[in-house]
């Protein structure tokens, strides 16, 4: 039997898992379907960081107990339906694909944030800052690369 903080720290874990994964699949996604060499590089590397975070916190969730969840959102399945679309109406437009992404990941972000308010168990909230801090940095290399001249 878990205690109330290993608890929670199982269900913050998990919520990341799904979120993370969400990122993950998003970026594979979009490197699968972007014309532009750069993007497609860029969204593969992260698509790889993503997939490693996620294994990452698989491993603190089994380290805690815990059962870890493999899949993503409800959410993020319709956020990527949504990017889908528009590509489809909007053309693969380089500033709407970086855009879309980028809002994905704040709610990434918004998430880790969350998470980081919580009673969680030792040495979790340092992975959960190293990994907000990596995703943070993602953001801006994609405003980086929205904001600069074609």
């Amino acid at each position: 039997m878990m205690d109330k903080i290993t608890t929670e720290t199982v269900d913050t874990l998990n919520d990341l898992i799904r979120i993370v994964e969400d990122s993950h699949e998003g970026y594979r996604q979009a490197a699968e379907t972007s014309e532009e060499e750069d993007l497609r590089t860029l969204f593969n590397d992260l698509a790889a960081q993503r997939g490693a975070i996620v294994r990452e916190l698989q491993r603190l969730v089994a380290e805690q107990g815990g059962a870890p969840d493999i899949g993503g959102t409800v959410m993020g399945g319709a956020h990527r339906f949504f990017v889908g679309l528009r590509t489809a109406v909007l053309g693969r437009d380089r500033g709407v694909v970086l855009a879309e992404v980028e809002r994905g990941e704040e709610e990434c972000v918004r998430r880790y944030e969350q998470a980081l308010e919580k009673e969680l168990s030792d040495g979790v909230g340092a992975v959960i800052t190293e990994h907000l801090v990596r995703i943070r940095t993602d953001c801006g290399r994609m405003a980086a690369m929205r904001d600069a001249p074609a």
